[in-house]
Protein backbone atom coordinates (compact mmCIF):
# COMPACT_ATOMS: atom_id res chain seq x y z
CA UNK A 1 0.00 0.00 0.00
CA UNK A 2 0.94 3.43 -0.63
CA UNK A 3 0.60 6.66 0.90
CA UNK A 4 0.78 10.11 -0.10
CA UNK A 5 3.17 12.21 2.14
CA UNK A 6 3.26 16.36 1.83
CA UNK A 7 6.57 17.36 3.37
CA UNK A 8 8.03 20.83 3.00
CA UNK A 9 9.77 19.24 0.05
CA UNK A 10 6.79 17.95 -1.74
CA UNK A 11 4.89 14.89 -2.15
CA UNK A 12 6.69 11.56 -1.65
CA UNK A 13 5.32 8.19 -1.62
CA UNK A 14 5.71 5.26 1.27
CA UNK A 15 4.91 1.70 1.49
CA UNK A 16 3.17 1.06 4.45
CA UNK A 17 1.63 -2.34 5.92
CA UNK A 18 -1.66 -2.12 7.40
CA UNK A 19 -2.03 -4.25 10.65
CA UNK A 20 -4.28 -4.78 13.83
CA UNK A 21 -3.37 -3.35 17.05
CA UNK A 22 -4.33 -3.47 20.28
CA UNK A 23 -4.50 0.18 22.35
CA UNK A 24 -5.75 0.87 25.89
CA UNK A 25 -9.25 2.04 26.30
CA UNK A 26 -10.08 6.07 26.22
CA UNK A 27 -13.46 7.47 25.76
CA UNK A 28 -14.01 5.46 22.60
CA UNK A 29 -15.17 2.46 24.60
CA UNK A 30 -18.00 1.45 23.06
CA UNK A 31 -19.96 -1.03 24.78
CA UNK A 32 -21.76 -2.77 21.85
CA UNK A 33 -18.04 -2.34 19.87
CA UNK A 34 -14.93 -3.67 21.78
CA UNK A 35 -13.28 -4.03 18.38
CA UNK A 36 -13.12 -0.33 17.84
CA UNK A 37 -11.86 0.57 21.55
CA UNK A 38 -9.00 -2.09 20.98
CA UNK A 39 -7.59 0.08 18.18
CA UNK A 40 -6.77 3.05 20.65
CA UNK A 41 -3.37 3.75 21.57
CA UNK A 42 -2.54 5.32 25.28
CA UNK A 43 -3.45 8.01 26.35
CA UNK A 44 -1.04 8.68 28.91
CA UNK A 45 2.39 6.91 30.62
CA UNK A 46 3.52 5.71 34.36
CA UNK A 47 5.50 8.48 35.69
CA UNK A 48 7.78 5.76 37.42
CA UNK A 49 9.15 5.10 34.61
CA UNK A 50 12.35 6.89 34.26
CA UNK A 51 15.21 6.67 31.66
CA UNK A 52 18.25 4.88 32.83
CA UNK A 53 21.26 7.31 32.38
CA UNK A 54 24.74 7.34 33.94
CA UNK A 55 25.73 9.31 37.15
CA UNK A 56 28.00 11.84 34.71
CA UNK A 57 25.00 12.53 32.81
CA UNK A 58 23.22 13.73 36.30
CA UNK A 59 25.80 15.24 37.64
CA UNK A 60 25.96 17.28 34.49
CA UNK A 61 24.70 21.23 34.67
CA UNK A 62 22.48 22.88 31.66
CA UNK A 63 25.03 24.15 29.30
CA UNK A 64 23.62 26.58 26.58
CA UNK A 65 24.92 26.51 22.96
CA UNK A 66 27.79 28.76 22.62
CA UNK A 67 25.76 31.41 20.66
CA UNK A 68 23.80 32.24 23.40
CA UNK A 69 25.69 31.35 26.45
CA UNK A 70 24.65 34.57 27.74
CA UNK A 71 21.32 33.34 28.22
CA UNK A 72 19.11 33.62 31.86
CA UNK A 73 17.11 31.36 30.80
CA UNK A 74 16.43 29.04 27.30
CA UNK A 75 13.00 27.72 26.42
CA UNK A 76 12.06 25.43 23.64
CA UNK A 77 8.49 26.39 22.50
CA UNK A 78 6.55 24.24 19.79
CA UNK A 79 3.89 24.68 16.89
CA UNK A 80 1.26 24.54 19.60
CA UNK A 81 2.98 26.55 21.85
CA UNK A 82 5.04 29.31 20.02
CA UNK A 83 1.54 30.85 19.04
CA UNK A 84 0.01 31.05 22.44
CA UNK A 85 2.96 31.27 24.91
CA UNK A 86 6.20 33.23 22.85
CA UNK A 87 4.55 36.89 23.45
CA UNK A 88 3.77 36.38 27.07
CA UNK A 89 7.25 35.05 27.65
CA UNK A 90 8.88 37.53 26.25
CA UNK A 91 6.26 40.00 28.18
CA UNK A 92 7.25 37.77 31.75
CA UNK A 93 11.28 38.46 30.92
CA UNK A 94 11.03 42.24 30.15
CA UNK A 95 9.11 42.26 33.27
CA UNK A 96 11.67 40.51 35.23
CA UNK A 97 14.60 42.29 33.30
CA UNK A 98 16.10 38.82 32.11
CA UNK A 99 17.28 37.53 29.28
CA UNK A 100 15.47 34.36 28.27
CA UNK A 101 16.37 32.77 24.45
CA UNK A 102 12.82 31.69 22.61
CA UNK A 103 13.78 28.82 20.54
CA UNK A 104 10.81 27.70 18.20
CA UNK A 105 10.47 23.60 17.18
CA UNK A 106 8.60 20.84 17.98
CA UNK A 107 8.34 18.20 20.36
CA UNK A 108 11.16 16.03 18.96
CA UNK A 109 13.38 18.86 19.18
CA UNK A 110 12.58 19.74 22.53
CA UNK A 111 13.34 16.03 23.57
CA UNK A 112 16.77 16.34 21.85
CA UNK A 113 17.79 19.46 23.76
CA UNK A 114 16.36 18.04 27.15
CA UNK A 115 18.45 15.04 26.62
CA UNK A 116 21.70 17.64 26.09
CA UNK A 117 20.65 19.43 29.32
CA UNK A 118 20.75 22.36 26.77
CA UNK A 119 17.72 24.15 27.69
CA UNK A 120 16.05 24.96 31.35
CA UNK A 121 12.36 24.68 30.20
CA UNK A 122 11.14 22.59 27.31
CA UNK A 123 7.47 22.49 25.86
CA UNK A 124 5.26 19.19 24.85
CA UNK A 125 2.10 19.11 23.10
CA UNK A 126 1.66 15.72 24.54
CA UNK A 127 2.31 13.68 27.61
CA UNK A 128 5.61 12.19 27.58
CA UNK A 129 6.81 8.95 25.90
CA UNK A 130 9.72 6.20 26.36
CA UNK A 131 12.34 8.35 26.60
CA UNK A 132 10.98 11.37 27.41
CA UNK A 133 11.16 11.16 31.61
CA UNK A 134 14.69 11.80 32.17
CA UNK A 135 16.12 11.81 36.01
CA UNK A 136 15.70 15.39 37.35
CA UNK A 137 13.02 16.51 34.49
CA UNK A 138 9.56 17.37 35.77
CA UNK A 139 6.78 17.75 33.73
CA UNK A 140 4.12 20.43 34.64
CA UNK A 141 0.79 20.28 32.58
CA UNK A 142 -0.90 23.75 31.82
CA UNK A 143 -3.72 22.22 30.38
CA UNK A 144 -5.63 20.20 27.66
CA UNK A 145 -7.40 21.22 24.21
CA UNK A 146 -9.94 19.20 22.16
CA UNK A 147 -8.83 18.20 18.59
CA UNK A 148 -11.49 18.96 16.40
CA UNK A 149 -12.76 17.05 13.21
CA UNK A 150 -12.47 19.49 10.49
CA UNK A 151 -13.93 19.76 6.73
CA UNK A 152 -14.71 21.62 3.80
CA UNK A 153 -17.23 24.34 4.83
CA UNK A 154 -19.42 22.77 1.68
CA UNK A 155 -19.89 19.46 3.13
CA UNK A 156 -23.09 18.84 3.97
CA UNK A 157 -23.11 16.90 7.71
CA UNK A 158 -22.69 19.13 10.61
CA UNK A 159 -22.53 15.85 13.17
CA UNK A 160 -20.76 12.51 12.92
CA UNK A 161 -20.07 9.68 15.46
CA UNK A 162 -17.03 8.70 17.42
CA UNK A 163 -16.90 5.59 16.02
CA UNK A 164 -17.24 7.20 12.20
CA UNK A 165 -14.11 9.32 12.93
CA UNK A 166 -12.47 6.05 14.12
CA UNK A 167 -13.53 4.13 10.71
CA UNK A 168 -12.79 7.02 8.54
CA UNK A 169 -9.48 7.44 9.46
CA UNK A 170 -8.94 3.64 9.29
CA UNK A 171 -10.36 3.39 5.59
CA UNK A 172 -13.44 1.32 6.35
CA UNK A 173 -15.31 4.39 5.08
CA UNK A 174 -14.18 4.88 1.22
CA UNK A 175 -17.48 7.50 0.61
CA UNK A 176 -19.40 9.98 2.44
CA UNK A 177 -22.50 8.45 1.49
CA UNK A 178 -21.61 5.43 3.72
CA UNK A 179 -21.76 7.03 7.36
CA UNK A 180 -24.81 6.09 8.96
CA UNK A 181 -25.14 9.60 9.71
CA UNK A 182 -25.07 10.95 5.86
CA UNK A 183 -28.22 8.77 5.24
CA UNK A 184 -30.70 11.46 5.10
CA UNK A 185 -27.93 13.72 3.21
CA UNK A 186 -27.59 14.42 -0.57
CA UNK A 187 -24.02 14.16 -1.09
CA UNK A 188 -22.60 15.93 -4.40
CA UNK A 189 -19.46 14.77 -2.73
CA UNK A 190 -18.43 11.39 -2.86
CA UNK A 191 -14.93 9.96 -1.77
CA UNK A 192 -13.58 11.10 1.84
CA UNK A 193 -9.93 12.18 1.94
CA UNK A 194 -8.36 11.48 5.15
CA UNK A 195 -5.74 14.11 5.86
CA UNK A 196 -3.64 13.91 9.09
CA UNK A 197 -0.24 15.27 10.59
CA UNK A 198 1.49 11.75 12.47
CA UNK A 199 3.58 13.55 14.16
CA UNK A 200 4.67 12.36 17.71
CA UNK A 201 4.20 8.65 17.26
CA UNK A 202 6.52 7.46 19.55
CA UNK A 203 4.36 9.62 22.64
CA UNK A 204 0.68 8.77 23.63
CA UNK A 205 -2.44 10.92 23.32
CA UNK A 206 -2.98 13.36 20.37
CA UNK A 207 -4.39 11.67 16.74
CA UNK A 208 -3.66 8.17 19.12
CA UNK A 209 -6.26 8.75 21.06
CA UNK A 210 -8.38 7.74 17.45
CA UNK A 211 -6.02 4.98 16.31
CA UNK A 212 -2.78 3.59 17.88
CA UNK A 213 -0.86 3.90 15.59
CA UNK A 214 -0.04 5.37 11.76
CA UNK A 215 -0.21 1.55 10.52
CA UNK A 216 -3.51 1.36 11.09
CA UNK A 217 -4.37 4.58 9.19
CA UNK A 218 -6.27 4.10 6.19
CA UNK A 219 -4.26 3.78 2.75
CA UNK A 220 -5.49 6.35 1.75
CA UNK A 221 -4.69 9.09 3.80
CA UNK A 222 -2.81 12.10 2.79
CA UNK A 223 -0.05 12.64 5.16
CA UNK A 224 1.17 16.35 5.83
CA UNK A 225 4.15 17.77 8.15
CA UNK A 226 2.92 20.98 9.46
CA UNK A 227 -0.17 22.69 10.60
CA UNK A 228 -0.96 24.94 7.69
CA UNK A 229 -0.30 22.65 5.12
CA UNK A 230 -3.46 20.20 6.56
CA UNK A 231 -5.60 23.37 6.78
CA UNK A 232 -4.98 24.16 3.30
CA UNK A 233 -5.31 20.90 2.22
CA UNK A 234 -8.78 20.60 3.95
CA UNK A 235 -9.82 24.10 2.73
CA UNK A 236 -9.01 23.10 -0.69
CA UNK A 237 -10.92 19.55 -1.51
CA UNK A 238 -14.55 19.11 -0.59
CA UNK A 239 -13.42 15.26 -0.03
CA UNK A 240 -11.72 16.02 3.08
CA UNK A 241 -11.24 15.95 6.56
CA UNK A 242 -8.44 16.48 8.63
CA UNK A 243 -7.87 16.80 12.84
CA UNK A 244 -6.23 19.82 14.55
CA UNK A 245 -7.05 21.94 17.62
CA UNK A 246 -9.83 25.61 17.37
CA UNK A 247 -6.44 27.51 18.34
CA UNK A 248 -4.38 26.25 15.41
CA UNK A 249 -7.11 27.30 12.87
CA UNK A 250 -7.83 30.27 14.42
CA UNK A 251 -3.66 31.01 13.92
CA UNK A 252 -3.64 29.72 10.54
CA UNK A 253 -6.78 30.47 9.30
CA UNK A 254 -5.11 32.33 5.90
CA UNK A 255 -4.62 28.70 4.47
CA UNK A 256 -8.61 28.67 4.20
CA UNK A 257 -11.97 28.34 5.90
CA UNK A 258 -12.96 24.92 7.25
CA UNK A 259 -16.09 23.17 8.85
CA UNK A 260 -15.86 22.23 12.79
CA UNK A 261 -18.23 19.27 12.91
CA UNK A 262 -19.69 17.80 15.83
CA UNK A 263 -19.59 14.68 17.15
CA UNK A 264 -21.76 12.32 19.25
CA UNK A 265 -24.15 15.18 18.56
CA UNK A 266 -21.38 17.41 20.89
CA UNK A 267 -19.61 20.88 20.26
CA UNK A 268 -15.90 20.29 20.94
CA UNK A 269 -15.42 23.45 21.53
CA UNK A 270 -17.96 24.03 24.60
CA UNK A 271 -15.17 23.05 27.29
CA UNK A 272 -17.47 20.86 29.69
CA UNK A 273 -17.92 18.25 26.76
CA UNK A 274 -13.97 17.05 27.27
CA UNK A 275 -13.62 18.18 30.74
CA UNK A 276 -16.63 15.72 31.84
CA UNK A 277 -15.13 12.96 29.28
CA UNK A 278 -18.22 13.46 26.51
CA UNK A 279 -15.13 14.10 23.68
CA UNK A 280 -12.89 11.81 22.84
CA UNK A 281 -9.64 12.94 21.78
CA UNK A 282 -7.70 16.16 22.55
CA UNK A 283 -3.77 17.24 23.41
CA UNK A 284 -2.55 17.78 26.28
CA UNK A 285 0.15 20.72 27.08
CA UNK A 286 3.24 20.00 29.53
CA UNK A 287 6.34 22.58 30.17
CA UNK A 288 9.51 20.72 31.87
CA UNK A 289 11.45 22.24 34.44
CA UNK A 290 14.87 20.43 36.15
CA UNK A 291 15.33 19.59 39.54
CA UNK A 292 18.31 21.72 41.77
CA UNK A 293 18.85 24.28 44.24
CA UNK A 294 21.08 26.82 41.91
CA UNK A 295 19.58 30.18 41.28
CA UNK A 296 18.78 28.95 37.25
CA UNK A 297 16.21 26.48 38.18
CA UNK A 298 14.46 28.82 41.00
CA UNK A 299 13.71 31.05 38.04
CA UNK A 300 12.94 28.11 35.60
CA UNK A 301 10.19 26.93 38.39
CA UNK A 302 9.39 30.41 38.71
CA UNK A 303 8.53 31.17 35.30
CA UNK A 304 6.74 27.94 34.63
CA UNK A 305 4.19 28.91 37.50
CA UNK A 306 3.59 32.57 36.01
CA UNK A 307 3.03 30.47 32.30
CA UNK A 308 0.89 28.55 34.33
CA UNK A 309 -1.09 30.96 36.34
CA UNK A 310 -1.19 33.23 32.68
CA UNK A 311 -3.06 29.88 31.24
CA UNK A 312 -5.44 29.82 34.46
CA UNK A 313 -6.33 33.26 34.11
CA UNK A 314 -6.42 33.29 29.85
CA UNK A 315 -6.76 30.07 29.02
CA UNK A 316 -10.25 30.71 26.73
CA UNK A 317 -8.06 32.45 24.11
CA UNK A 318 -6.43 29.39 23.18
CA UNK A 319 -9.38 26.73 23.94
CA UNK A 320 -7.71 25.37 26.75
CA UNK A 321 -8.64 23.97 29.69
CA UNK A 322 -6.00 24.72 32.72
CA UNK A 323 -4.86 22.41 35.22
CA UNK A 324 -7.43 23.60 38.15
CA UNK A 325 -10.71 22.55 36.05
CA UNK A 326 -9.33 19.75 35.38
CA UNK A 327 -7.84 18.75 39.23
CA UNK A 328 -11.92 19.87 39.85
CA UNK A 329 -13.23 17.72 37.26
CA UNK A 330 -11.78 14.44 38.77
CA UNK A 331 -8.31 14.23 36.25
CA UNK A 332 -5.44 12.41 37.98
CA UNK A 333 -2.18 14.28 39.09
CA UNK A 334 1.12 13.28 40.01
CA UNK A 335 2.49 16.38 41.24
CA UNK A 336 1.98 19.00 38.83
CA UNK A 337 1.81 16.61 35.66
CA UNK A 338 -1.80 14.79 34.78
CA UNK A 339 -1.25 11.36 34.35
CA UNK A 340 -4.92 10.02 33.94
CA UNK A 341 -8.06 10.86 33.20
CA UNK A 342 -11.11 10.34 35.47
CA UNK A 343 -12.45 7.27 37.03
CA UNK A 344 -15.96 6.59 35.70
CA UNK A 345 -15.44 8.74 32.48
CA UNK A 346 -19.01 7.98 30.54
CA UNK A 347 -19.00 6.01 27.77
CA UNK A 348 -19.24 8.05 24.47
CA UNK A 349 -22.58 6.40 22.15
Amino acid sequence: MQRLTLGKTGLTARKTLLILGLGLITPFNIAANQQDASLQGPVFTDPAKITEKKQAWIDQEIIYDEKIKDADLVISLGQQTWPALHKVVEEIAEKRGINVVIQQGSCGRTAKKLKRKAIDIGAYCCPPGKGDRLPGLEFHTIAITPLVFVTHPSNPLNNITSIEAQNIFRGEYAQWSELPSAKQTNFAIENIQPIVRLHCKKRPGHWRHLLKNEDLMSPRIFEVAVIPDMIKQVANNTSAIGIETPFMLEVHKKQGDLKILNIDGHNPQQAQYLLNGEYPIYRTYNLTTWKGEGKSYQLANEFVQELKAHIEAQGDRYGFIPASKLRDAGWKFDGDELIAEPDNMPVIH
